[in-house]
């Protein structure tokens, strides 16, 4: 299973509200972290074939 998966799983089945909201905020971190990191090695691979 994906991280994102089982965030979003966790997220569904916990049911304080605090415990919700901390579950969604860790899913926004993750996809953030992912994003730059995808971005990162895009620019490197790109830098690459330039250069």
């Amino acid at each position: 299973m994906k991280t994102r998966t089982i965030l979003g799983l966790a997220s569904t089945l916990v049911r304080g509200r605090k415990f919700k909201m901390m579950a969604v905020g860790l899913q926004l971190a993750y996809m953030g972290y992912r994003y730059f990191k995808d971005k990162k090695r895009k620019n490197q691979r790109e830098a690459k074939t330039v250069g």
